[in-house]
């Protein structure tokens, strides 16, 4: 790839390329996925805090980072 990458990009590329069927292979844990469901629904209930808020969002970007890792690493397995 060239051009003008984001920062996100970067690392994404720079973890696919690592090892694509690991990438692909990702989830997170019972225990983060767990707590992110119960951020999500306490939000739509009750609000967050700003901590609360601040850990939603760390979570969005990281889902954001490996889901462009995956893309390309199913982009490297299929070339």
């Amino acid at each position: 790839m060239t051009g003008n990458l984001s920062i996100y990009d970067e690392v994404a590329n720079f973890m696919a390329a690592m090892n694509p069927e690991k990438v692909l292979a990702f989830k997170p844990s019972q225990v983060n996925q767990e707590r992110l469901d119960s951020l999500l629904d306490k939000k739509k209930e009750s609000g967050l805090t700003q901590e609360e808020t601040s850990e939603v969002e760390h979570y969005l970007i990281i889902n954001r980072i490996v889901g462009l890792a995956k893309a390309r690493a199913m982009g490297m397995l299929k070339a």
